[in-house]
């Protein structure tokens, strides 16, 4: 049962406090399910003993108390690095945030959480009309409280306009109604960060009248006023070019810069032509090369193909009991075959859920026959969510909070699995004590249409990127994560708080596991255990959800992770240089595609000196490089995957290459315009089922 709402406590060393906090919050928590999460960054297990003790006092079910003690590396960003970790763990949509001191009334949660009906964010004030902050004890933290809350105003005069206390402690927020992704939880107060990050929020106060300390020792001293001195510049910093209009200033301005350096330098126009082509073709050249250097992994390291297998299966091993969660919204023409393709695993433990979203009636219609003709041991479960606005990253979360395996795993609504796979996880799992295991995916469908040229390009992108590039990433350190055929141990997934809401959540959960929480990542792969899925039916129409708006869609995604910045946290430089070029490979294609035509027009018309005419031909290579092992990988595709290839295939490849990386310009440069507009739209891409043979099902769905 989901709760009406997610009570986040942040604590350190609280141990006498915590008690007499829940028997309160119990006594006034009624009539609906609630949740207490303790975010508790103490020293020792005192805090954490004296929740447990208090929580095995209670006699109700509908009052669930949770721990999360952050630890060594976990322990970042303070006070408000506690509530966001916490927000991002809760399982409702409404969460209020307290201290554990008993400063915070807990009589006054219910009025808090009844406003949260009309409003958005709630808050508790001091200095509301009803209101006291008697309870602050000495004047040092009095002086630290009103000077914080003087130096907010200056700082945010539009956004705290109507705020009171905005360095209070004590609010409720409606957590589908901001992206907690952004709440980047630097030491200062949480409360003024959502403020100035989402000022659209629909917001009230409350009067608060601040009780003394009952236990323990307050935590709120001179250090902390001197570091949220030192943090609130960053973050009026960071909100001010969060604005579309200033970061369009910005890089006109930046632009407008460069131009008049040029103007005024003492280089003549010719030697600053030539340094232009130079670094155009030098940064072709190199785009290309590192290109063609990861796609040949595979092939020129003979013993990455051994790394690549999956291991056999054992007799008589432990078994994990895995949880196969299938996101699905409007897929009734794919979600059945799916659905029996999962239900014939030879891995006896294991249940699937299907999370959908409220009213996609015809969709789970479908799952409903499949449970009652192909489902004998109730394997199948649903999921039904309503959600303001729905996406992957939350149908995911909403199943993880009821799933019962100890290994979680994500199957795509279209994806044909092969029934030996859990089995072969199971056994990789075991043998290496990885915390994560990503599998293969091959898109399947190539097309045979003049209008399908763009299917096979697609096609052989997954190909290279399961075959080589992904083993790359592995034995570097850094994995972004694919979408599906992932496999996470549900321990670190809730201790993450689930999969971030971001455009591209198994990129952005990838980089959150390997630098927060330095999971260990394995990846297997061959033909026969690859999950097989179709290409997007079209290049460009929105509403089919095309090839051109899916990458719109995980560009974005990827510029947000790259913005974020949290991969710069990885442990080696080479592991934070292959993250950065990662996340940034889209747009650096983009503008070495762009850069193209610029050095093609100065090969046949500009004149330069040798060297640098000799140079503008350099990118060519690792271009041809690519079409040659584009041709022959897809021959390498025909033979492993038992598919018929046409000569116009081969022809597709070769003439439609520059156009084919044309869309995908086109679709990096929509993804910044989006990101700078603040679209965050989800595109979703649809699915037909023409991956696989020709059967009633699908029959069914085209004729619908």
């Amino acid at each position: 049962m989901t709760p009406k709402a997610t009570i986040v406590i942040p604590c350190r060393h609280e141990e006498e406090n915590v008690g007499p906090l829940i028997a309160r919050l119990s006594a006034v928590l009624h009539d609906a399910s609630f949740e207490l999460l303790f975010v508790d960054d103490s020293d020792d297990e005192r805090t954490v003993d004296a929740i447990a003790a208090a929580a095995a006092r209670l006699e109700r079910d509908d009052l669930r108390v949770r721990v999360f003690h952050r630890t060594g590396g976990q322990r970042t960003g303070g006070l408000a690095g506690a509530v966001v970790d916490g927000f991002r763990r809760a399982r409702a949509p409404k969460a209020l945030v307290m201290d554990a001191d008993l400063q915070h009334p807990p009589e006054l949660v219910p009025a808090l959480l009844a406003a949260l009906d009309d409003h958005d964010l709630v808050m508790a004030s001091r200095y509301r009309e009803g209101g006291s902050s008697g309870g602050l004890d000495g004047p040092l933290r009095r002086l630290v409280s009103t000077g914080s809350t003087i130096l907010a105003r200056v700082a945010f005069p539009f956004a705290l306009r109507g705020v009171t206390d905005p360095m209070t402690g004590f609010f409720a927020v409606r957590l589908d109604k901001m992206d907690t992704e952004k709440l980047r939880s630097r030491g200062f107060k949480i409360l003024l960060e959502i403020l100035a990050r989402f000022p659209r929020l629909r917001r009230t106060e409350l009067p608060l009248r601040f009780a003394e300390r009952v236990a323990g020792t307050s935590k709120g001293d001179l250090r902390q006023g001197l570091l949220y001195l030192r943090q609130l510049p960053w973050l009026r910093l960071v909100t001010w070019f969060a604005a579309p209009a200033v970061r369009w200033g910005a890089l006109l301005g930046t632009v407008a810069a460069g131009t008049a350096a040029l103007a005024v330098s003492p280089l003549s126009g010719a030697a600053v032509l030539a340094l232009l082509v130079t670094a155009v073709a030098l940064y072709n050249t190199v785009v290309g090369a590192l290109e063609v250097r990861w796609r040949l992994y595979g092939w020129r390291t003979p013993e990455a193909v051994e790394q690549m297998r999956w291991p056999a299966a054992v007799p008589d091993e432990a078994k994990e009991r895995f949880t196969i969660i299938v996101p699905a919204l409007n897929e009734e023409f794919v979600i059945a075959g799916t659905l029996r393709h999962l239900l014939q695993q030879d891995h006896d433990d294991y249940e699937i859920l299907v999370s959908l979203c409220e009213g996609d009636d015809a969709t789970l219609a479908e799952v409903r026959r499949v449970q009652a003709l192909d489902d004998p041991h109730g394997r199948v479960r649903t999921v039904v969510r309503a959600y303001a606005r729905s996406n992957k990253p939350r149908q995911l979360n909403a199943a993880l909070a009821v799933a019962t395996g100890t290994v979680i795993g994500v199957v795509d609504a279209e994806d044909d699995v092969a029934p030996q796979l859990l089995t072969r996880v199971n056994t990789l799992l075991g043998r290496t004590d990885a915390d994560v295991v990503q599998g293969g995916v091959q898109l399947m469908t190539l097309g045979t249409r003049a209008r399908d040229w763009f299917k096979v390009h697609n096609v052989m992108e997954y190909f290279f990127w399961f075959t080589s590039r992904m083993f790359y990433q592995v034995r570097t350190g850094f994995v972004p994560l694919g979408g599906n055929t992932v496999f996470i141990r549900r321990r670190l997934l809730e201790q993450a708080g689930g999969w971030p809401d971001n455009l591209t959540e198994d990129c952005a959960l990838g980089v959150l596991l390997c630098t927060r929480y330095g999971a260990r990542v394995v990846a297997a792969y061959e033909p026969e255990l690859a999950t097989r899925e179709e290409v997007p039916q079209t290049i460009g129409d929105r509403r089919a959800g095309s090839l051109f708006w899916q990458r719109v869609r995980w560009n974005q995604g990827f510029l947000s992770i790259l913005l974020e910045g949290r991969w710069a946290t990885l442990p080696t430089l080479r592991q934070r240089v292959l993250a950065g070029y990662i996340l940034a490979t889209p747009f650096l294609q983009a503008f070495s595609a762009l850069l193209l035509p610029l050095s093609i027009a100065t090969i046949l018309w500009l004149k330069v000196p040798v060297g640098v005419a000799m140079l503008m031909y350099a990118p060519f290579v690792p271009i041809i490089i690519t079409l040659a092992t584009q041709l022959v990988g897809l021959r390498e595709f025909a033979h492993a995957y038992r598919q018929k290839v046409l000569w116009r295939h081969y022809l597709f490849l070769l003439v439609g290459a520059p156009v084919y990386q044309w869309v995908l310009m086109g679709a990096a440069f929509w993804a910044v315009w989006q990101h700078v507009d603040g679209n965050t739209t989800w595109h979703k891409t649809a699915h037909g089922g023409h991956h696989r043979p020709l059967s009633l099902s699908s029959v069914e769905g085209a004729v619908a």
